[in-house]
């Protein structure tokens, strides 16, 4: 994914800022000139009984220079407020190829780089496919975060039982 400058395609710095800087480190970056793509994503955010989007990098510590704008000052985004590092190989720095980019922000609404939908959806039934209970049938009742399910399955005479299992663990009934 990093590659070389000797790249002739759109290729992108890739910039390494401090902590929760991000957005600084890209407003400073845009007002020496730099073009900057910082993608974001919707994050659940769950403080005091209250539950809300709030957007947030889809990559922390990182943002994005387009290479032609940077080409010959790169060395200038080393000083910059927000700025921990560019990464490089040796000397030169690394670069991103733009298609990657460009496939962020096609996936963008309003903003915020969109997930792929989701191949299960609350309530459809699902097949275990790993695992001592393999092959046996449940029901989606809650999507969380990073791949992760809660299936309800019938066990031992009508009980109901809650099982937390990964996406990968499981696949369509039927």
């Amino acid at each position: 994914m990093l590659k070389r400058l000797e790249l002739s395609s759109s290729q992108w710095l890739v910039i390494n800022t401090q902590p929760r800087r991000e957005a600084s480190a890209t407003v400073n970056l845009e007002r020496q000139g730099f073009t900057v793509y910082c993608p974001m994503v919707a994050k659940r955010i769950r403080h005091a009984r209250r539950v809300y989007d709030a957007p947030r990098p889809l990559f922390p510590l990182y943002v994005f220079v387009e290479y032609e704008t940077a080409k010959f000052h790169w060395r200038k985004i080393l000083s910059t407020y927000g700025v921990r590092s560019v990464v490089r190989n040796g000397d030169t720095p690394s670069l991103l190829d733009g298609a990657i980019v460009e496939g962020l922000k096609s996936r963008e609404v309003d903003g915020i780089v969109r997930k792929p939908d989701a191949p299960f959806v609350v309530g459809q039934q699902v097949v275990l496919q790993s695992g001592p209970l393999d092959g046996l049938i449940g029901q989606i009742i809650e999507m969380r975060e990073k791949d992760r399910l809660v299936v309800l399955l019938d066990l031992l005479n009508n009980q109901s039982v809650k099982l937390h299992v990964h996406a990968h663990m499981v696949a369509r009934a039927g």
